[in-house]
């Protein structure tokens, strides 16, 4: 790594998925509301939990447990949703959508530095959602890769 990159930071939001830990790059987060009513869709991807509406624009929900292969989320006191920024390369055009997360902790900032490279096994997750991993509260914490958890053309197949 390049010197000067290394004291370079990001900003990271840090979230709950049953007990465990993740964060995502802040980069692609609009803003994180409190949960709100979700409206199924018929006939879409199992891990669209249906859509919501946030200041008049309707939101897709995806539920990342789904996702990642587990079972759904229950709705819990601290249940939010991450309003994430994503390309969608068919429309040409960056649309929204909801992250549903059990709980929201903290926003760090992190210098290069601290960031490793992501195992190739041993993880919970797939390695295509791990962008990376980082040492948080004394334990090691994966770095989402939004762009392939919320990848449009997968979230689009039904299933």
């Amino acid at each position: 790594m390049n010197k000067n990159n290394e004291n370079m930071t990001n900003q990271f939001l840090f979230f709950k998925l049953d007990d465990e830990v993740y964060a995502i790059n802040s980069y692609n987060v609009i803003e994180v509301v409190d949960f709100k009513a979700i409206r199924k869709v018929p006939k879409s991807n199992a891990c669209i939990k249906g859509i919501t509406n946030i200041r008049g624009e309707l939101i897709a929900v995806v539920d990342p447990k789904i996702r990642f292969g587990g079972d759904a989320s229950e709705v819990k006191k601290k249940t939010s949703f991450i309003i994430i920024s994503i390309f969608d390369k068919s429309k040409e055009k960056n649309v929204s959508i909801a992250f549903m997360v059990d709980e929201i902790l903290v926003v760090n900032e992190i210098t290069m530095s601290e960031i490793l490279e992501a195992p190739t096994f041993g993880t919970k997750l797939e390695k295509r959602f791990i962008q990376s991993i980082i040492m948080f509260n004394n334990d090691y914490v994966s770095i989402l890769n939004i762009n392939t958890v919320l990848d449009i053309n997968e979230l689009s197949i039904r299933g």
